[in-house]
């Protein structure tokens, strides 16, 4: 499928035409984090405000992770199977430039009568809708949403508000990313006037962990491994990890960020082993551009963060690290004593 992009100000138009009891699907990515989340139950709830018959639609037959539960209309997520055979007028795919992240969704979106992108990553080649708006200035596409609301006249609640905030508060990482612009502040500012609350807000996605969110931390901080002579941190995550404590996959969002600041590094680089494969996210301060790196190996994203889900689903750490550390920042080819973690054969040596 080859779409055509389109402006905010088409865009706007089209959704302005979209008639009441029309059926519109908003969908993400798999495994939603906050921006996730949040823009598609702000999207969500201002087309129901206008009697249009919106639903949001889980990328996977999953549920919403527990730390977004608390949002106005995470409890009326779908899955896809609970939508099989539905076809939608729209469907609206948010946050998602590669189709395969739309996992189990992938066969509603093909079934819709029309399809739509908005998205805040730099796009890649293939356009697997329709239509596609992409800006990639915005740090969140919560803040697109915002912005576009704004620019139609649409009322923006205060649950509206809150997940759009949310949105943008996570893609920020709380607004210490070097995507937080004055425009990211201006829009949250206009949140907050809109009833979004961001001590509320913060408690509800980063004060109220289970112990064992905690623990698992611990763990993530006491693997962390200086390589390529300290210009690149590692850590990683298995699902053994979840089973031993307990878990759910919900608690594991944004844990590269544990290690993303430890000092002189140029990028964090974090391995989740998982039985669907293993899943990689990589960080920098925006010198180094991480998204090139995950291009290379089926991935994508922005210069200063990116991810890659590993197509060989059976490769091991020491496989992955191999292939990846050949391409990411070193400052010594020997690695000196600190950073040393692999011996010859590449195999963790403990300490």
């Amino acid at each position: 499928m080859t779409g055509r992009d389109i402006s905010a100000e088409a865009l706007c138009d089209l959704l302005q035409g979209i008639g009441k009891d029309t059926q519109v699907m908003v969908c993400a990515h798999t495994r939603p984090d906050g921006d996730a989340v949040g823009s598609v139950l702000a999207l969500t709830l201002a087309l129901q405000a206008r009697d249009i018959n919106a639903v949001s639609v889980l990328a996977d037959n999953g549920s919403v992770p527990e730390p977004y539960l608390w949002m106005a209309g995470a409890h009326n997520y779908k899955r896809p199977d609970q939508m099989a055979g539905q076809i939608a007028d729209y469907f609206i795919a948010l946050d998602t430039p590669d189709i395969g992240r739309l996992s189990e969704a992938c066969d509603l979106l093909r079934a819709a009568k029309q399809t739509i992108i908005i998205d805040h990553h730099p796009p890649l080649q293939e356009n697997y809708a329709d239509l596609r708006y992409v800006r990639p200035d915005a740090a969140a596409n919560g803040q697109m949403i915002w912005d576009l609301l704004g620019k139609m006249g649409w009322d923006r609640t205060a649950d509206i508000a809150t997940a759009c905030y949310v949105a943008t508060a996570s893609d920020t990482g709380s607004f210490q990313f070097s995507n937080t612009t004055q425009q990211v502040f201006a829009a949250t500012s206009e949140m907050i006037a809109a009833g979004a609350e961001p001590a509320h807000i913060a408690k509800q996605m980063y004060g109220q962990k289970p112990l064992a969110a905690l623990q698992l931390e611990g763990r993530i901080l006491s693997r962390a491994k200086l390589l390529n002579g300290g210009a690149v941190v590692h850590s990683y995550l298995s699902d053994a990890d979840l089973q031993e404590l307990n878990l759910p996959i919900d608690w594991t969002e944004n844990l590269i960020n544990l290690i993303r600041y430890v000092r002189d590094t140029d990028v964090a680089l974090f391995i989740t082993e998982s039985s669907k494969g293993p899943r990689l996210s990589l960080r920098s301060d925006g010198k180094f551009d991480v998204s090139a790196v995950a291009r290379q190996f089926g991935g994508g994203g922005h210069k200063a963060a990116a991810g890659i889900t590993w197509k060989d689903k059976s490769a091991t750490r020491e496989q992955i690290l191999d292939d990846l550390l050949a391409v990411l920042p070193t400052r010594d080819a020997s690695r000196d004593e600190e950073s040393q973690t692999w011996d010859s054969d590449w195999k963790i040596v403990e300490g």
